[in-house]
């Protein structure tokens, strides 16, 4: 390994320590003997890829902290950091990041995507059922019932990664895991020296570092290969 990339693997494995990433991450579906449980939604009843109990606690959980942050008008945190990985001997491999953010596009407003963890399914913080949403757009690539104009390429590619191919039942492969935080000024950054970190932009350092060290398990591709994380932070 090159000083360079082992630099890299040095950020990483400290934000994985100082987070305790594996320590409080839960499993992201709901399976029973490693195959994926699915559920019928929506009006149509199609079926979905079922979320864990414990990805639905976690996110719920985080979603009623920043509510209420909203409604007592004392925001603290930008929203919620999240990401998918899959456990393996070489470690904890990065699969995608991503965020909700507490604000939505109008006037400071609460986003939807935080709303609906209060009680809706089809949002839930990015991970809803519903069609441009991730479980939704998932589903929409794995299970019959769909309608060909919700397949999308970035999704097969999903499929393709999370999946074993070829047999009956919807396999993962390998350890698949969910990990989230709330996003604010306590949070340590990757760049640690850079200190406090818009949740915006940590996402952004996250995925430039992790597509440097995974860059054929990385499944974002939006902000890859775009940080120059070799050189000092």
């Amino acid at each position: 390994m090159s000083d360079g990339q082992a630099s890299k693997q040095g950020l990483w494995t400290d934000f994985l320590d100082s987070h305790r990433v594996e320590e409080h991450s839960v499993p992201l579906f709901a399976t029973a003997s490693a195959a994926v449980l699915t559920k019928s939604y929506g009006s149509n009843r199609r079926s979905v890829l079922q979320r864990s109990v414990e990805m639905d606690a976690l996110m719920r959980g985080l979603g009623d902290q920043l509510i209420g942050e909203f409604r007592s008008g004392q925001v603290v945190h930008d929203g919620i950091l999240y990401f998918m990985f899959r456990r393996e001997e070489r470690g904890i491999v990065p699969l995608y990041f991503g965020k909700a953010e507490t604000y939505g596009k109008g006037d400071a407003n609460l986003s939807a995507n935080i709303a609906d963890l209060e009680k809706g399914e089809g949002k839930f913080g990015r991970w809803g059922y519903g069609y441009a949403y991730h479980i939704g757009d998932l589903s929409a690539v794995t299970l019959p019932g769909h309608p060909e104009s919700k397949r999308t390429r970035k999704y097969e590619a999903w499929r393709r990664s999370l999946f074993t191919e070829n047999t009956d039942e919807i396999a993962l492969n390998g350890d698949l895991r969910f990990w989230a935080c709330l996003w604010g000024p306590e949070r340590q950054s990757i760049w640690r020296e850079y200190g406090a970190t818009r949740l915006a932009f940590e996402e952004y350092l996250l995925i430039g570092v992790a597509s440097d060290l995974y860059p054929d398990d990385l499944l974002n591709r939006e902000g890859r290969n775009k940080l120059e994380v070799g050189r000092p932070l």
